[in-house]
């Protein structure tokens, strides 16, 4: 027996609930017929209910709120109908019903939406109605903590593709210490990343949306800022940022996100409402087509790479490419691929060189090396980079 939960009104509720009381009875019944949200969500957390049936423009509904009635245990199945304002994809929702839908395909669709209830963080999430894979590539750059370098490796990397492939978006999505429009030496007045995320999850983010909050830094480059204050990373969910992920890729030629770190997951904050501080890095990490592992030249950083490897390989099934940030003539290249190789398996290792007076004082200006640097050996060895990414992934 099928336990349903409803919310909903109008005639469609009307028709499927009485479709599933004189049709479908001795396979499914109509547990409750919630009337709002918080209603709904006290339910889902005592796991009561296999499947609801949800209206689209039930007010204060999100793709956050869609997740937390998945993770209790249910599917959902969304009822719409011509007068829909909301598309059920923006929600994350892929199955739909009507009032005037046949038995028989009710009830399939109500044991999918259960299968799909077993497995909730495999069910499908689209933010895009067609529902196709977006095709842009998203290179992720992580690194372990003790800077590396990854903001500096991310927001040059970011700008040469540019150069490569035209239109480029890159997002700061460090929940740490988010820096990159000091790199570009613009102002950060509203944290684009948080409203990209917020409407994100209202399922209104849309291709003009997204490029509103991540305005140009370069002919061809786009910056969606970071969260500015270190506690707005509660604001960055992970469905919404997975929404946000999506929409980058479909909106430019490649994406490249800089994150955090951290890579623990805090399991134990289950609630509503909560979010995992490092997040955003798993969640960046399972999006990206290709990962960028950033470790610096020297022996602590190496040590904390060796340490942090090998739960990079599981949060991520996608190529790594190993980039050796800050080497200097104490040490190989060799011999710090041989060291890492021990634990992690990745593509290729490059190197970058040190240069510090080069680096800070691009910093200071608040340019890239692109512009006070052009010829440094530091950006040939960028620039080299990017190709190697543009004819060896990028395809």
């Amino acid at each position: 027996m099928i336990d349903v939960l409803v919310c909903a009104s109008g005639a469609d509720e009307v028709q499927l609930v009485s479709t599933i009381a004189q049709r479908l009875a001795s396979h499914a019944r109509v547990l409750r017929r919630c009337v709002d949200l918080t209603e709904l969500l006290a339910l889902t957390r005592t796991e009561l209910g296999d499947v609801l049936l949800l209206d689209v423009d039930v007010e204060g509904l999100s793709r956050e709120v869609v997740h937390e009635i998945r993770r209790g245990g249910t599917g959902v199945i969304a009822i719409t109908s011509p007068a829909s304002r909301t598309d059920p994809a923006t929600l994350g929702i892929t199955l739909e019903a009507h009032g005037g839908i046949e038995p028989e395909a009710l009830y399939e669709l109500l044991m999918q939406a259960g299968l799909e209830a077993e497995d909730p963080d495999q069910a499908t999430w689209t933010q895009d109605p067609d529902g196709e894979a977006p095709s842009a590539p998203m290179m992720t750059v992580w690194g372990p903590g003790g800077a590396p370098g990854r903001s500096f490796v991310a927001a040059h990397l970011a700008h040469e593709l540019s150069l490569l492939r035209g239109e480029s978006i890159l997002i700061d999505a460090d929940t740490y210490g988010p820096c990159l429009t000091q790199l570009f030496g613009v102002l950060d007045e509203v944290p684009g990343l948080v409203a990209a995320c917020r409407a994100s999850d209202k399922g209104a983010l849309t291709l003009e949306v997204l490029l509103h909050h991540s305005p140009l830094v370069s002919d061809d480059l786009h910056l969606l800022s970071g969260i500015g204050v270190p506690s707005r990373y509660i604001e960055v969910y992970d469905n919404a940022l997975e929404g946000v992920f999506a929409k980058a890729r479909e909106a430019s030629n490649v994406v490249v996100a800089d994150v955090a770190g951290p890579l623990e997951s805090d399991s134990g904050s289950s609630d509503y409402g909560t979010q995992e501080r490092n997040g955003a890095t798993r969640t960046a990490l399972a999006a990206a087509s290709h990962v960028l592992a950033v470790v610096a030249a020297d022996p602590i950083s190496v040590t904390r790479f060796v340490r942090e490897a090998p739960q990079v390989a599981e949060l991520t099934q996608s190529p790594i490419t190993v980039v050796v940030n800050k080497l200097d003539s104490s040490v190989t290249l060799a011999s710090i691929e041989r060291t890492l190789r021990s634990r992690l398996d990745f593509d290729a290792c490059l190197a970058l060189p040190l240069d510090a007076a080069t680096v800070s004082r691009a910093r200071w200006d608040g340019v890239l090396l692109a512009e006070s640097a052009p010829k440094s050996k530091l950006r040939q060895s960028l620039t080299r980079l990017a190709a190697h990414l543009h004819h060896n992934l990028f395809r």
